[in-house]
């Protein structure tokens, strides 16, 4: 594996917080694992333009080169779908 692909997952890794580990969504968050890359890269560059409204999106998408977009949008279509789900609610015991 070369520097690129440790940078990609760098990049990728700040995703996780609202789209999941390897952009597996969990509860009602955005999968991006296996998202066509045209899409992905045409949404960020929509966010990117501000063609596309976003309330934290739009950060996001402009410390982005239009390469890294692309990386991006490989690496997350190269990642396999998982559709987890939230886990539910426990009691605490005294």
């Amino acid at each position: 594996l070369n520097a690129r692909h440790y940078h990609n997952r760098s990049l990728a890794a700040s995703c996780a917080a609202c789209h999941g580990t390897n952009g597996n969504a969990v509860g009602n968050g955005i999968t991006l694992a296996g998202m066509a890359p045209g899409y992905f890269t045409a949404q960020m560059l929509a966010f990117k333009s501000g063609e596309r409204a976003a309330t934290v999106m739009h950060h996001h998408a402009k410390g982005l080169t239009d390469q890294e977009v692309s990386d991006l949008a490989e690496y997350f279509f190269a990642q396999p779908a998982h559709h987890a789900t939230m886990l539910r609610a426990q009691k605490l015991l005294p």
